[in-house]
């Protein structure tokens, strides 16, 4: 009996799926799996691809082994794997979305282009840095459907970034911007981490880099200007200040010599007035001849009253 050729194709696809073998995946450190059946009863599954349903379906073991079935189709039943393994790679992302492409995690301008409330536009580089908690897996699966975290930081999280820096920059003005900045980032980061925690995501660090770059150089010149001019006056300011310093001091070691003269002296007069007192009380009431001669108009008549 002669086999056509169409009649011998179902034959050696039952034959080839007779032979197939289990496929066998392993999970790496960095995934969570998720086990989907591909086939069963809808019913107990009211639910299908919730975030109910995907943490049901989580995946315990590193190393996962699908079986094939045999289902009909074509004319003719085949081997297929009985069950879909999807895996989220939990490996935090950073990003630097800065201005240059010595810092950028491109070589392109990623900065955040904001204005002030005087309409003043200017960039500010941002600094992020965002991970999947593996017990939060399910939840970033169920909002975001296999998209890589790389993606997800891209465009959900630098979107939500780009709109919450340009209301808070947008509602102060250009001088109020600059100082706030600090506190402006805080405020943002804080945000994006509560708004992305429920979606599986955790922001753990986002930040400024670099400094307010703007559009219009004339503003930065003038900005530079003014730093310039105030940072001068605080020099003159601080000389004057040191000379006022070094003027308190010299009046102070003037002080202190003047003192320190008249306390010489007045040790000199009390040395004087002791030897005076000893020498009055050690003498017996004769001078030495050889220094004053008796009589001497000098002694005022002390000797011829102490003869007396």
């Amino acid at each position: 009996m002669n086999i056509t050729p169409y009649r011998l194709l179902p034959i050696v696809a039952l034959l080839v799926a007779g032979c197939t073998q289990p496929e066998v995946i392993e999970i790496k450190p960095n995934e969570t799996a998720f086990l989907i059946q591909m086939d069963g009863n809808s019913k107990n599954q009211k639910a299908f691809m919730s975030e109910e349903y995907l943490a049901e379906n989580k995946v315990a073991s590193k190393r996962v082994v699908i079986p094939y079935v045999g289902v009909a189709g074509g004319g003719f039943r085949q081997k297929v794997l009985a069950a879909k393994l999807i895996t989220v790679d939990r490996t935090p992302v950073t990003r630097e979305w800065t201005g240059s492409e010595k810092t950028g995690t491109t070589a392109s301008n990623q900065a955040i282009s904001v204005e002030s409330k005087e309409s003043i536009d200017f960039a500010v580089g941002v600094v992020m840095t965002a991970s999947i908690p593996e017990q939060a897996a399910a939840q970033f699966l169920y909002h975001y459907a296999g998209t890589p975290l790389s993606v997800v930081a891209d465009t959900n999280i630098r979107g939500f970034v780009q709109a919450a820096l340009s209301r808070e920059f947008g509602s102060r003005d250009l001088d109020s911007a600059r100082k706030e900045k600090a506190a402006i980032f805080q405020k943002v980061y804080q945000e994006t981490k509560d708004a992305f925690a429920d979606k599986g995501i955790s922001i753990d660090t986002l930040g400024y880099s670099e400094g307010m770059t703007y559009a219009d150089p004339a503003i930065q010149k003038s900005i530079n200007e003014t730093f310039e001019a105030a940072m001068a006056v605080q020099k003159a300011e601080q000389k004057v200040k040191e000379a006022y310093q070094l003027r308190l001091a010299a009046e102070e070691f003037v002080k202190a010599k003047e003192a320190s003269i008249a306390k010489i002296d007045l040790d000199i007069r009390q040395l004087q007035a002791q030897a005076q007192m000893e020498s009055v009380r050690k003498w017996d009431g004769h001078l030495p001849a050889n220094v004053v001669p008796a009589g001497s108009g000098m002694l005022f008549g002390l000797d011829k009253a102490v003869a007396k």
